[in-house]
């Protein structure tokens, strides 16, 4: 019997000592020694001129620590009373949004799960300001130390707001990179944690210093993007004043890009969302339609949370890489390009426009209720003429079309730095007929993404060579080296010097022969091209068939260009004078140009006039104050400007317009010491032709300067004015009026 009872005792210390040696082992670890993470610091982000558009900050955790004084034979029951109550008194006060009452921290000291514990984390992301008062407390009202103690972290935060978020993206929980640049440079921005790992007594507390073993952080990398804060700033002020003013139902992005390096400089998707506020809902339509919802299904919590949770993560979506669409019109440069690179047509070949052309069993129409007649190529761009296109494309033919579809990137991703690229629908030569060909060469039937059409659009304009874009510059280390940077790549070449240099003539001239065209700016050379898709799968899904995305692509220098911008808007549902309004000349084309407007001389670029659009600049208005009312007439008819007097006094005191004005403007002329200026009412303009525009305006004792867009001899309408209808405005005061036409379809 003893014998056996030793051998069952040495076979079991042989297999606790030998055979499961390891696994003891780690459990007499795991009891005696106690590891804390020491987290690493994230990178910052920034932009291309140094401006930080993500950084960390520390925060803090709040631990509470029962067993410190449950465990401390010194003091009484009273006193570890009164600490456990001051305890959870300053918490309860201190910490914004707590989560507990007083009475369940109390609690935690007597509960029997709870009594002894070393550790209890009550609060995470609590900042500095609020621990450093928790600990001021704590110590006056003498707490055993380490009593309510802190483990620091780090919170990720946005000091730009909502500025270029889709881009930027933000972190989880946990810390880690889930959208836009958070995402994809994750590994360079997260660092590695370090540890400290420390011997513990028997009661579970740490020993001294010298018995553990640190293992340091590294802190993570710092990103400098291409992105640009100005440029992005200018694109997302026009990008949501054209969503508001379009009433836009699913959202609109637009890409600002270097031509001649595939640079990123902008890109911007409206509505869009605060990195700081990030669960909220932005868009109005989507507010609108959860109150709708819950107004609909009272009580209907997980409907509710469902429609909420789709918003919610549709805003975080970058619409310009995610989300295909019909690019309409604008994709005729790849068509025409493709042409001319097979020589399948020249500048100088001819295109016939009935309104109308007869495509197998199919009739497809011009977007013109008119024709365009015979028409050179050039003529048929400036046009954007259906037919003409369909002619172009069965001249190239089915097998050249794909093949430049494909060599222009549209059947692979762009290898953009982001995550959630897309890649739209298209046709091979098994499924593409003749039909089908004839849609595609003008832009509908095939879906692409706004960064597939803008990078094709660069290499139509930049001697032919498709890029990859980017967003990322450099990668620095936290000790300022560089680590990683990027450039331009050249995917292929696509089409030859020489007819890249035929498209931007082409493309130019299709801004200024359009009267101007609505992205011409006096004394810049811009060229470009309107496009307007017809989302058919959607509108015979829901029986609308006013469901159109409206485009716009321009690039300047005309001649050599540098920079290039696509704005896209997706179902604009605006009216203007009972009318939907929905081509891309009317709805994106003002988005390209008021930014060019202000990006073009902020990179550098300045006017150089021609000689006709100086001959309709501004010229200076005589300053005739403390002249005669007779010298002062005398001056003004000498440099051909028309005047009126107000008073009867002597000598001109104050006029209206000073500086400069339109050549032949009125100037409003004061001469009594004090005198009360006119004020006149603002009339609205929008809508009327240029001569009458000019005519209200002049009627109501205001001057009238035309703006930069289309020309005020076309017939184009009114789209903007710089003092609102209604208003009381001086006299004289010039009056500036931007026209917009409807030049494609």
């Amino acid at each position: 019997m003893a014998v056996a009872a030793i051998t069952y005792a040495i076979g079991c210390l042989y297999k606790t000592a030998i055979l499961e040696h390891e696994k003891y082992s780690a459990m007499a670890s795991e009891n005696q020694f106690g590891s804390t993470t020491v987290k690493a610091a994230r990178g910052t982000i920034y932009d291309t001129n140094g401006k930080i558009l993500a950084q960390s900050s520390a925060v803090y955790n709040i631990i509470l620590a029962p067993g410190i004084i449950n465990g401390n034979a010194s003091l009484d029951n009273s006193e570890r009373d009164r600490q456990a109550r001051c305890a959870a008194k300053i918490l309860v006060e201190e910490i914004p949004d707590f989560g507990y009452t007083e009475d369940e921290i109390v609690k935690m000291f007597y509960a029997e799960d709870t009594a002894g514990r070393q550790w209890i984390k009550l609060a995470s992301k609590v900042d500095r300001p609020v621990v450093d008062k928790i600990m001021e407390r704590a110590k006056a009202d003498e707490l055993s130390g380490n009593l309510i103690y802190t483990e620091q972290e780090s919170k990720r935060f946005y000091p730009q707001g909502s500025l270029a978020a889709n881009v930027i993206g933000f972190t989880n929980y946990e810390g880690d990179g889930i959208y836009g640049v958070e995402a994809s440079y994750n590994d360079y921005l997260a660092g590695i944690d370090g540890k400290v790992i420390s011997a513990k007594d028997g009661r579970g507390n740490e020993m001294p210093y010298n018995e553990s073993e640190v293992y340091q952080s590294k802190d993570g990398d710092s990103i400098y993007l291409t992105i640009d804060s100005t440029l992005q700033y200018y694109l997302e002020k026009e990008l949501n004043a054209c969503v508001e003013q379009n009433n836009v139902q699913e959202r609109a992005s637009a890409i600002i890009m270097d031509a001649k390096t595939g640079a990123v400089l902008a890109m911007a998707v409206s509505p869009g969302f605060d990195l700081n506020d990030r669960s909220s809902i932005y868009s109005a339509k989507d507010r609108a339609a959860l109150a709708a919802y819950a107004e609909e299904n009272p009580g209907d919590t997980e409907g509710y949370s469902e429609l909420y949770a789709k918003f919610r993560e549709q805003q975080w979506k970058n619409k310009a890489i995610s989300e295909p669409y019909e690019p309409g019109s604008v994709f005729k440069v790849v068509t025409g390009s493709s042409a001319l690179e097979e020589e399948a047509i020249t500048l100088d070949s001819t295109f016939y426009c009935g309104g109308a052309i007869q495509v197998a069993d199919w009739e497809m129409h011009c977007w013109t209720s008119g024709d365009h007649g015979t028409q050179d190529f050039t003529r048929a761009m400036t046009n954007s003429c259906n037919p003409a296109f369909i002619q172009i494309g069965q001249r190239l033919g089915i097998e050249k079309f794909l093949q430049y579809y494909r060599a222009y990137g549209f059947t692979e991703l762009t290898g953009i730095d982001l995550p959630g690229e897309a890649l739209g629908l298209s046709y091979d030569e098994d499924s593409m007929g003749i039909v089908e060909l004839a849609s595609a060469s003008f832009g509908q039937s095939n879906t692409v993404t706004p960064i597939q059409m803008i990078t094709a659009y660069t290499a139509v304009i930049n001697g032919g060579y498709l890029l990859k874009p980017y967003v990322v510059e450099k990668v620095v280390d936290p000790n300022g080296n560089v680590v990683m940077t990027q450039g331009k790549t050249v995917r292929r070449q696509v089409i030859s010097e020489e007819v890249s240099a035929e498209m931007r003539q082409v493309l130019e001239d299709v801004v200024n022969n359009n009267g101007g065209g609505n992205v011409y700016i006096k004394g810049y050379r811009i060229g470009g091209k309107s496009g307007t898709g017809q989302k058919l799968i959607k509108s015979r899904q829901t029986g609308d068939w006013d469901l159109y995305v409206s485009s716009y692509v321009a690039f300047a220098p005309a001649n050599d260009p540098d920079i290039i911008m696509l704005c896209m808007v997706d179902e604009p549902k605006g009216y203007r004078n009972g009318s939907l309004v929905y081509y891309g000349s009317l709805v994106a084309a003002p988005v390209v140009s008021a930014v060019f407007k202000e990006a073009l001389p902020y990179l550098g670029y300045y006017p150089e006039y021609t000689e006709s659009e100086l001959a309709v600049l501004d010229v200076a208005v005589p300053d005739v104050k403390g002249m005669t009312v007779e010298e002062a007439q005398e001056t003004l008819e000498g440099e051909e400007f028309s005047y009126t007097v107000k008073g009867s006094g002597v000598k001109v005191v104050s006029q209206n317009p000073s500086g400069k004005a339109p050549a032949g403007a009125k100037v409003v002329l004061y001469t009594e010491e004090d005198y009360e200026e006119q004020m006149v009412t603002v009339p609205n303009v929008i809508g009327y032709y240029p001569s009458d525009a000019r005519y209200l305006l002049e009627q109501a004792g205001l001057n009238y300067r035309a703006g930069d867009g289309a020309s005020e001899n076309s017939t184009s309408t009114a789209y903007a004015q710089s003092y609102e209808a209604g208003s009381e405005i001086p006299a004289g005061t010039v009056v500036e009026v931007t026209f917009i036409s409807r030049t494609e379809g």
